[in-house]
């Protein structure tokens, strides 16, 4: 018997993402290590144990040769398992629409301007569309001082260039359209800068955190998005009920991408309608990006650690609220619940062992699903510690 799967992509224009069975790097594909199919019995127990055939390809297929000897182990029904493929985001380049619009219809309309001129000459002159193009250039020309862009080639025209001569009515207007050349300069950046800031929103669909889990929905994000592998995690909150299932989850990346910008990716995960909205938005600095924590660090210790397990204070709680300190700082906070965490478990930091060097998660108890709601039984939990608070 065999069982065959095979992913075909559908590639969005803009932006998406998209399953492969090879890890796709710079240069090149590399192929898996081989696919890992899971077959087992409605209890849980492995039916083959391994003792399977498997295939690769073409493309993305892939498949599972069940001996015949096996095949009574069916009778009762399995569940099919399939671990292997990787995930890719992808998207445009990052450039802005109105900037492709304006780089494509610049030339045009400065092209279109001088033919308009041209052709309301008063008298024919020899070369004039030479003339017409030399006195643009001229009214576009400019000098930096410490700086600062200033219209030389204007103020060289009105100067020297203004004596009564053949068809001085267009060739004022073409050192014009110069000096309007000059001055788009100046306006177009902060104009195509303010469309790239303003948040670019997008919904993900049939997204079930509790079959990816929230690590499972991070990397999905970042995958989606994309980000680099450099991305910080700028906030991270999510409300659980008392039976560990998603209430609320929000977070937000932010990424360093050229020219000292940054990119933020904000994400609201819906429970109830099983999506995420996206919001992409830019920004010219970003000071604590340094001081912030790894994406990819938290994502791994929310696994590795259990962190979405851990309690505040005081016993059980109807909810329970984890919300991320990003900044990798040191913490002095006497007085209050600290606790360190790490492979072997939790343990308690004493006033004695502060201030600890690490990643902060706080965790409390709120009332309700409000926002405003007060959040009481707080306890501070410390991982990535680096210098005090030692497990004794």
């Amino acid at each position: 018997m065999y069982i065959q799967l095979n992913v075909v992509p559908h590639p969005n224009p803009k932006s998406g993402q998209l399953l492969n069975i090879s890890h796709i790097t710079n240069d090149s594909f590399t192929h898996t290590n081989g696919p890992e199919w899971i077959i087992t019995d409605t209890t849980g127990k492995d039916v083959l144990g391994g003792t399977y055939g498997g295939g690769e390809g073409p493309g993305n297929a892939i498949s599972v040769d069940i001996p015949d000897t096996q095949l009574a182990k069916f009778a009762q029904g399995v569940h099919v398992r399939f671990s292997g493929f990787y995930l890719y985001g992808y998207t445009k380049l990052d450039q802005s629409t109105i900037s492709i619009w304006l780089s494509a219809l610049f030339p045009l309309i400065v092209i279109g301007c001088l033919i308009m001129l041209y052709r309301k000459r008063s008298e024919p002159e020899k070369n004039l569309g030479w003339k017409l193009i030399g006195h643009m250039l001229l009214g576009g020309f400019t000098f930096t001082l410490n700086g600062l862009r200033l219209p030389l080639g204007f103020v060289v025209y009105l100067l020297f260039f203004r004596k009564p001569r053949p068809n001085l009515s267009v060739k004022d207007k073409a050192a014009l359209l110069g000096l309007a050349m000059y001055v788009l300069q100046i306006v177009m950046p902060p104009v195509v800068h303010h469309f790239d800031s303003v948040p670019k929103q997008s919904i993900l669909r049939h997204v079930s955190v509790e079959q990816l889990g929230v690590d499972g929905l991070l990397k999905m994000v970042i995958a989606r998005a994309p980000v680099s592998n450099q991305a910080r995690i700028e906030s991270f909150e999510t409300v659980l009920d008392e039976y560990g299932e998603v209430k609320e989850l929000l977070f937000q990346f932010v990424d360093s991408v050229a020219n000292g910008r940054y990119t933020h990716i904000s994400a609201v995960y819906h429970a109830s309608e099983q999506s995420v909205t996206l919001k992409r938005s830019t920004s010219d600095g970003w000071l604590q990006f340094s001081q912030t924590v790894l994406a990819d660090n938290f994502i791994n210790k929310v696994q590795e650690l259990a962190l979405l397990k851990l309690k505040p204070a005081g016993g059980e709680h109807r909810y329970v609220k984890l919300e991320l300190d990003p900044l990798f700082a040191s913490y002095a906070m006497k007085n209050e619940s600290n606790f360190g965490v790490n492979e072997k478990g939790v343990y308690p930091i004493g006033d004695n062992q502060l201030p600890v060097t690490a990643t902060r998660l706080i965790v409390c108890a709120p009332q309700s699903l409000d926002r405003m709601s007060v959040c009481e039984d707080q306890i501070n939990y410390y991982f990535n510690i680096v210098e005090g608070g030692a497990l004794e």
